[in-house]
């Protein structure tokens, strides 16, 4: 396998959002590499401290600021983060868009392993009903450790299951290493 390296990045562009140039990146490695074997780690750390949120998205957040939506900014980042995951399975082809927001995705028809997890939730100032903020993120309680961690791909033996287990992100390498045979 050929790991994915970022290239020297440039300086940031005035009113750049830089997960959206990273995207763009990972996009061309991948068209660039489809006939050989390669591995592609794209870190999205749109939704973290400090916030810094796409203002476009922002400024359609701030109005809807209640018990649905704490925080404009961290609303808009989970948006950004969505749509630019959902950008690369569509033009890297592993998916397509079904014409009403949403992907029509296979993982049978590819011979790609995507690998989703989170790191450890959100602050209380920014956690979302109906969990609790005083048993969030830099907390011991479940809920402050709970993250998702998603695996599609031809490989999984039993798609479409809930595992109960605990797991730690490094258990992923593992998995990483039993793909690369």
């Amino acid at each position: 396998f050929e790991p994915y390296r970022i290239p020297n990045i440039k300086p940031r562009r005035e009113g750049e959002y830089l997960p959206d140039r990273l995207a763009d990146e990972a996009i061309d490695f991948i068209r660039a590499n489809r006939k050989k074997p390669f591995f592609v780690a794209l870190w999205n750390y749109t939704v973290h401290w400090p916030m810094q949120a796409p203002q476009h998205l922002v400024e359609k957040y701030e109005s809807r600021v209640g018990p649905g939506v704490k925080d404009a900014r961290y609303a808009a980042m989970i948006e950004a983060m969505d749509t630019e995951f959902r950008r690369l399975l569509v033009s890297t082809g592993l998916a397509r868009a079904d014409g009403a927001g949403g992907l029509i995705y296979d993982p049978a028809l590819t011979n790609t392993v995507i690998v989703i997890i989170g790191d450890n939730g959100s602050f209380g100032n920014t956690v979302q009903l109906p969990f609790d903020p005083n048993r969030a993120k830099a907390t011991a309680y479940q809920t402050g450790v709970w993250v998702p961690l998603t695996v599609s791909g031809p490989l999984v033996a039993n798609p479409g299951r809930d595992v109960a287990h605990m797991i730690n992100a490094t258990d992923v390498f593992g998995l990483f290493g039993e793909i690369a045979g």
